[in-house]
């Protein structure tokens, strides 16, 4: 059995702070602001809850069980530039997997062009030793390891011009927040 997860809040914000994301701290249900995607066969859950971290307010949950497949809980805004902060508090787990079907918690950041064309990808995420990927100029994975809830920020800017050479940052004008999970290999 395979098994990922990863519970959040999450803020895009302008330098100025205004969150852009609709819902982004989950206190309204989840289908308000989010977009749910499942793809191949895993049984897996959705679901928003107070009692996932120590404040009193609502987190995100994300989780798949068994199966080869996927789930992506996500959010994409337009933006005028990639001048953004993103941040988030987050708890990564993962258990199971084989070299053929191995579990991922992850939490994405997707840069796209006007026309929803993906141009890269930020990824933090925590995995078990049979994961195979590999950061390439449109994907910087940023390995998490600690199983405790931590904040983690980016700056979109930063990460596009040290990370992401693939990535014309003139062109990105949509960028998607996600949290994913997979327990497929490949």
């Amino acid at each position: 059995m395979q098994r990922s997860l990863l519970l959040m809040t999450a803020v895009l914000a302008l330098a100025a702070g205004q969150n852009l994301l609709v819902n982004g701290d989950f206190e309204q249900p989840i289908t308000t602001g989010w977009t749910l995607t499942l793809g191949g066969a895993g049984y897996g859950a959705t679901d928003r809850q107070t009692s996932y971290h120590p404040d009193p307010d609502y987190e995100a949950m994300d989780s798949l069980y068994t199966g080869a497949g996927c789930r992506k809980l996500a959010q994409r805004v337009n933006v005028l530039s990639p001048w953004l902060d993103v941040s988030f508090w987050a708890k990564f787990a993962i258990g199971g997997g084989s070299a053929t079907c191995w579990s991922v918690a992850c939490m994405t950041i997707g840069y796209y062009d006007a026309s929803d064309a993906r141009l890269g990808e930020t990824r933090f995420y925590h995995h078990n030793s049979y994961c195979n990927w590999t950061s390439t100029p449109t994907m910087h994975l940023i390995d998490v390891t600690n199983p405790d809830w931590n904040q983690y920020s980016l700056n979109i800017s930063e990460e596009l011009a040290d990370h992401l050479p693939g990535v014309n940052p003139n062109s990105v004008r949509r960028v998607e927040v996600a949290l994913f999970d997979t327990t497929g290999g490949g």
